[in-house]
């Protein structure tokens, strides 16, 4: 019987234990000051006594858009006249953006069927008029998204890496749709210049995507080799007895 309570209290400490490591943090960003850069700290196997089973982001988004739609054209222009559309997707990069560094994509915005009336152009550039207006749009949401052993690529980037930069920016999609052009003249050039030609000009550099994310790994902490060599050693004294 004491042999019996021996081999089951050096078996305890031999089953795996599972647990978890959080970190959270900000990020905020804006055409005007480019991508932010987080600094994640990586997952420390401490000499292979631990197994990262999993690693999960949970990103906590906050959009603020502010559209500047204005039109340089000689005469005006009704809402339904035109329509554009605007998208933001993000894009997060474990490592320092060269190429092989896991990346994906945590979520965006999109703004559909845009439009709205225009005045003649007044002659003075970027100001507030009836030849402008704003298109003003918050949005908050979070994105889950876990990896496991079977995105390797990923789990190897956080593994035993120590402080890991990141950059965390994306890219804006505009597509511009006339209903009704207007008989405005073409441009001079191929590229139309602003504000001398007549068209209708889209600003959004007041875009800020901002917020939080955790990074949470998963993990085993594996037996050590020493503790299970003792198993049958002690299966074999009882035997003896």
């Amino acid at each position: 019987m004491r042999i019996g309570l021996l081999v089951a209290l050096f078996a305890t400490p031999a089953a795996a234990l599972s647990d978890t490591l959080t970190q959270t943090l900000a990020f905020d960003y804006n055409p005007a000051t480019g991508a932010a850069f987080p600094i994640v700290q990586g997952f420390d196997t401490q000499g292979g006594t631990r197994q990262l089973n999993s690693v999960t982001f949970e990103f906590r988004h906050n959009f603020a858009l502010d559209l500047f739609v204005e039109s340089t054209g000689p005469t005006a222009v009704e809402e339904g006249d035109y329509a554009f559309e605007f998208s933001f997707i993000s894009l997060f990069q474990l490592g320092d953006g060269s190429e092989g560094s896991p990346f994906f994509g945590p979520g965006g915005i999109y703004l559909g069927g845009v439009s709205g009336a225009l005045a003649a152009y007044d002659g003075v550039a970027g100001n507030d008029g009836a030849d402008s207006y704003h298109v003003l749009h918050n949005e908050s949401f979070s994105v889950v998204q876990t990896y496991t052993q079977a995105e390797p690529d990923v789990l190897a980037a956080v593994t035993d890496a120590g402080a890991i930069p990141s950059v965390y920016g994306g890219f804006t999609e505009l597509f511009f749709n006339w209903v009704n052009p207007p008989s405005w003249p073409p441009p001079a050039g191929e590229i139309p210049e602003y504000p001398t030609d007549a068209a209708i000009w889209i600003n959004w550099q007041n875009f800020r995507h901002f917020g939080e994310f955790d990074v949470i790994y998963d993990y085993t902490v594996v037996p050590e080799p020493a503790t299970l060599m003792l198993l049958p050693a002690l299966a074999l004294a009882a035997r003896r007895r």
